[in-house]
């Protein structure tokens, strides 16, 4: 009940009915469907190059790092505005999350995702990560999280052809060894 709540606060169900942002949050697997829903829906990442999105896809989805990780990349201005932008939408969320005791994870993270934005844009893998603290796991880790998040918002309905279109490219530059190393 608390979860429908919060869902009618956001405009996510009309009633009991999905509304388009709730069909847009239901089509996304993740931790916090809603949270992932009003970021897609709010248009603030549709206008990203590629490689901007699969870095500001990562920081949907990295958890906040240990203190001694670093990256030595810096960040592009355009995945960090268009970050920044949602905020406002990840506070109100925390509120109503903390109000109606519901305890999902509402990533939005800025540290380490640089290394994504590096990794699309072609860096050699020795390079990436001679440049982090992170170890080679970690950063296959990261990778394929974010590939997960980048490959659902082409099957997300009511989102522009043009944002899917550019998800499916961001993929495609971050889908490469070792990301997509067949473990058996």
């Amino acid at each position: 009940l608390n979860l429908i709540a919060i869902l009618q606060h956001f405009g996510a169900l009309d009633n009991l009915v999905p509304t388009v942002l709730g069909r847009i949050a239901a089509a996304i697997r993740g931790e916090n469907e809603l949270w992932l829903g009003l970021v897609f829906a709010s248009g603030e990442l549709d206008n990203l190059d590629p490689h901007h999105l699969a870095a500001a896809a990562a920081g949907l989805v990295m958890e906040t790092p240990r203190p001694d990780s670093k990256v030595n990349f810096e960040l592009s201005n355009e995945v960090a505005e268009a970050l920044a932008k949602l905020r406002g939408i990840r506070r109100q969320m925390f509120q109503l999350q903390r109000r109606y005791n519901v305890a999902l994870p509402i990533w939005l993270e800025f540290e380490l995702i640089a290394i994504v934005e590096q990794w699309a844009l072609g860096i050699e893998w020795t390079e990436l990560c001679e440049n982090t603290t992170l170890d080679e796991g970690d950063v296959v880790r990261i990778l394929r999280r974010t590939l997960d998040l980048l490959s659902q918002i082409p099957h997300v309905p009511h989102l522009p052809d043009s944002f899917q279109r550019n998800a499916y490219r961001a993929m495609q530059l971050i889908d490469r060894f070792p990301v997509n190393e067949v473990v058996e």
